[in-house]
């Protein structure tokens, strides 16, 4: 696992959040505070950035895209003049295809995205039940523990199957065996479902080692990087990226060969 702290975001990040929010004011007073919290206060936007995670030109495909701030964040992003050096180059050329449950905030991000619309594409949807486009980044942020454990099991298969090889896959989840921090994440996420009108939610939640576990069997290589930097939660960001299909089918074959000698 990854243990670099995410550095203090740079001065032209905190500008790109503050025109990403901006988009929203039209919307209205929360999906404006909503945008401009979520992306100057979560480290996991400045890290991914950083880090070069979303290459030039990806297609990407947002899973549980709510009102779509990872795009217009990025669509702020690319038109900075004064970008830090000692961060990977912003990405530019990419597409974004989102999907969401909430029509509300689906509707919120297609006015703050109107401009955008021809690479930027939000819709309800619920990726249990649907195909997904091809994509050279796939992101799921804090999505999958209210989903149960098969209904994450059947996403993730999807994902490994629209991902190309070599792309990569974004996953934050929370990690259960983290004590008090974890516990403190699903109360913030009981606050969050309570907000929005659901009462008493179940969360289906799993240990950091079977995420990758299972990122694993899907095909793909994962590096886990703690992303909870300047919170008290237990976040983890999964970075999955899909084994080429050479290498995979000569790791399937090799652990296949493992269980007839056993047998």
């Amino acid at each position: 696992m990854s243990n670099a702290p995410t550095p203090e975001p740079s001065r032209a990040f905190r500008a790109a959040v503050e025109r990403a929010a901006q988009r929203f004011r039209p919307a209205g007073h929360t999906p404006y505070h909503f945008a401009r919290g979520k992306l100057g206060g979560d480290p996991i936007f400045a890290g991914v950035l950083r880090q070069g995670l979303i290459a030039p030109a990806a297609r990407i495909v947002d899973i549980g895209c709510g009102q779509g701030v990872l795009a217009a964040l990025l669509a702020e992003v690319e038109v900075s003049s004064d970008w830090p050096t000692d961060w990977a180059p912003p990405p530019r050329g990419w597409t974004l295809a989102g999907f969401d449950l909430r029509r509300d905030a689906v509707a919120a991000g297609q006015r703050a995205l109107s401009d955008l619309s021809a690479r930027v594409q939000l819709t309800v949807g619920d990726a249990r039940a649907m195909t997904l486009p091809p994509s050279d980044v796939a992101v799921i942020f804090d999505v999958l523990h209210y989903i149960d454990f098969a209904a994450q099991e059947a996403v993730l298969a999807r994902v490994a199957d629209s991902v190309v090889d070599g792309g990569r896959l974004l996953l934050r989840v929370g990690d259960a065996e983290a004590g008090w921090r974890f516990r403190v994440t699903l109360l913030g996420d009981w606050l969050i479902t309570l907000v929005r009108g659901t009462p008493w939610p179940r969360f289906w939640t799993r240990p950091l080692t079977q995420w990758i576990a299972l990122l694993e069997r899907l095909g793909f290589d994962v590096d886990a990087q703690p992303m909870s930097e300047g919170t008290p939660f237990a976040n983890v960001l999964l970075v999955a990226t899909r084994r080429r299909a050479a290498a995979s089918r000569a790791i399937q074959s090799r652990s296949q060969s493992r269980s007839q000698s056993r047998g």
